[in-house]
């Protein structure tokens, strides 16, 4: 939640307005990091906290604190110049060190990508292939541009995207897994996606994953406390095996004390939205009476909307799909352009055709791509028929891999051509480096992805006229304006905005304006009110129910005295509303923070729970009198709603992050 992370920006020393400083020390940095650090520069700290994509993970506070602590980016005053990017010194013994870099072009193009056949028939077959022309000459450049990134890395990506170390092991272990139907198949490539590792998907996932327990509510099990966040934690425990490829590069944001704890609820996080994805995916497959280019379309903005997700990941997702269903060919003409792709494909495509939308550029490169008939694209067309029928021949088990070793002459597909162009931009930054001297192609430097998921820190906001939390939800070529009163929490202002926020996504999902103000009635109507968390309270942050309406729980972990955690909650049946259960949760949270015994507060619990009930009884009107019967005075209103928003307050009670 951008509030809560630009509350901890104020906490660690510097405000959400603060400018952030690329230092020199990131211009000779791996080009992830480096693209990240020169996205966030010149920018202030609130422009980037979870707005800017990284790597398809938004840009959190973990993040920066990581970037800033490594000496990568500098923070300065409120409105100071930045100045310009830096950029790497270039290295002086380089083999070609003083010469200029020869700029990118198709034929280049076709080039690399029979280096790519070569090196894909080597991993998988053993086999040697024969290049022709230029490529012969170019294989030593590509074979040091690869070699790092095979093994463990995860990071190289062959021609034929099926044979990639993650597109592989899902044809392998749940594409052709007998053990489950066509939709379970289907969910389970999502799980796997959430994380990419091939260990932790076998040794703990797949074995509950076959139980029917499981798959009567999936979600479940990955809730905090669920059985497949269990099972993660004893595995990390075990064996401290990586829960993410490192392809993704994701540092987790802090919801809990320990570490192995917090990284795995971040996997199971991550994996709960896309299961909702694959939900709403799946008929959208199934059905026929769409053509391929509006299923697309929609599952692209289905994943795009997903919490934490962007391009990038739509790209991704879209890609384990069409794999799965290549009869559907939905990446056939057209695919969603990653970050990594952009550059390459601005390089590529003549500057005369001017076409600022990527699916179109994309689209225009690939006829350029297709009809092309230079000795390069000639030799390239050939050797590829020859690679195909080897690689063919070699997984004739596995159908879907042969569908996709199946090209016609002049005929690739718009995602092989995606695909390819990150890794062309990759090696032409290798060339740079290790032939060049030089830190970057700086034709190739890569953009700042934004995330394309409506999210209400972007657009909740006080009211100080209406004495409301407001907020235009945006809907087609309307707004849908909504309010919650802040009278009808007691003049809370913070558990207004909680309100809010889970009425945006509410209307997110696709509910109608009567239907949400139905339910922010329903969550008001149950409010007691009373006694509450100090506005700086982290309880605010670690405290939200999950679940349907009416059965949802409050849940957390808390580490003793001695070390040992124990989980902790609250539900809203015991309660009398979701958002009592979240107030009684926050004021548990507190009094354990504050080295409270759990018996203790277990007790302090339960009489809560039984006021809650004394009270059910009691009119709407006396409700909201008692909760207001020491009114806040104005400073408090505005400090309360500076809290939600993350805006700079009085300052705050230091206290450990989770």
């Amino acid at each position: 939640v951008l509030r809560a992370m630009t509350r901890r920006a104020t906490k660690d020393g510097f405000e959400p307005s603060s400018v952030l400083k690329c230092t020199d020390k990131s211009a000779n940095l791996a080009l992830l990091i480096q693209d990240r650090c020169n996205a966030c520069h010149g920018k202030t700290v609130s422009d980037v906290l979870g707005s800017m994509v990284n790597n398809g993970g938004r840009y959190n506070m973990a993040d920066l604190k990581y970037d800033i602590k490594h000496g990568r980016l500098e923070v300065l005053e409120k409105g100071a110049d930045a100045g310009a990017i830096p950029t790497g010194k270039p290295r002086k013994d380089a083999p070609c060190a003083g010469q200029p870099l020869p700029p990118a072009s198709v034929d280049e193009f076709f080039n690399f990508c029979q280096c790519q056949l070569k090196m894909e028939l080597k991993q998988h077959t053993g086999g040697e292939l024969a290049l022709a022309g230029e490529a012969q000459k170019m294989w030593p450049s590509v074979e040091t541009f690869i070699t790092p990134n095979l093994g463990l890395t995860e990071r190289w990506v062959p021609y034929h995207t099926v044979l990639g170390v993650h597109e592989l092991f899902l044809v392998q272990s749940v594409h052709y897994n007998k053990a489950w139907d066509e939709k379970q198949r289907f969910i389970a490539m999502f799980i796997f996606r959430a994380h990419c590792k091939r260990d932790l998907f076998d040794t703990v996932q797949a074995p509950l994953m076959k139980t029917k327990q499981f798959w009567q509510d999936p979600s479940k099990a990955f809730a905090p406390g669920g059985t497949m966040e269990k099972a993660i934690v004893a595995y990390r425990k075990k064996t401290g095996n990586p829960l993410i490829t490192s392809c993704f590069r994701i540092i987790p944001p802090r919801v809990l004390n320990d570490d192995d704890e917090n990284l795995v609820r971040s996997v199971t996080h991550r994996t709960l939205g896309l299961i909702e994805v694959a939900e709403k995916a799946y008929p959208m497959m199934k059905d026929k009476s769409k053509t391929a280019d509006e299923k697309l379309a929609c599952i692209s903005t289905m994943v795009q909307e997903a919490e934490g997700c962007g391009e990038t990941w739509a790209k991704m997702l879209t890609v384990c799909i069409d794999l799965a269903y290549p009869k559907e060919m939905l990446l056939e003409t057209q695919c969603d352009v990653g970050t990594g792709a952009s550059p390459a494909l601005r390089c590529l495509l003549p500057a005369k055709l001017n076409v600022p939308d990527k699916k179109q550029a994309l689209k225009e490169l690939l006829k350029i791509v297709n009809s092309a008939k230079s000795p390069h694209s000639k030799s390239f067309w050939a050797t590829l028929k020859v690679e195909e029928a080897l690689i063919s021949k070699h997984f004739k088990a596995f159908p879907l891999i042969v569908s996709q070793a199946n090209t016609k002459e002049r005929g690739m597909s718009a995602v092989t051509l995606q695909v390819q162009l990150c890794e062309y931009r990759q090696f032409r930054h290798s060339i740079a480096r290790h032939k060049y001297g030089l830190p970057e192609d700086p034709n190739m430097r890569g953009e700042a992805e934004k995330s394309t998921r409506l999210t209400p820190d972007n657009f909740v906001e006080y009211d100080e006229k209406r004495k409301s939390v407001v907020f235009q939800f945006p809907k087609e070529d309307t707004k849908i304006d909504f309010e919650v009163p802040i009278k009808s929490t007691g003049n809370k202002i913070v558990v207004a905005f909680s309100v809010a926020h889970k009425c945006f996504y509410r209307l997110l999902q696709g509910e109608s304006k009567q239907e949400v103000l139905k339910y922010r009635d329903e969550l008001v109507g149950s409010y007691r009110g009373g006694v509450e968390s100090p506005d700086e309270s982290e309880a605010w942050e670690v405290c939200r129910a999950h679940g349907m309406h009416g059965t949802s729980v409050c849940s957390f972990s808390m580490e003793a005295k001695d070390g040992k955690k124990f989980p902790f909650q609250t539900t809203a049946l015991a309660a009398g509303g979701v958002l009592e259960a979240e107030r009684i949760a926050r004021l548990c949270w507190d009094k354990l923070k504050a080295g409270v015994k759990k018996e203790a507060v277990i007790e302090f619990r339960n009489k809560l729970y039984k006021e809650s009930a004394a009270s059910t009884s009691a009119t709407p009107q006396k409700r909201k009198a008692a909760a207001s019967e020491s009114p806040a005075s104005k400073d408090k209103v505005k400090n309360a709603a500076a809290t939600a928003k993350g805006i700079s307050g009085p300052p705050a009670k230091k206290s450990k992050s989770l």
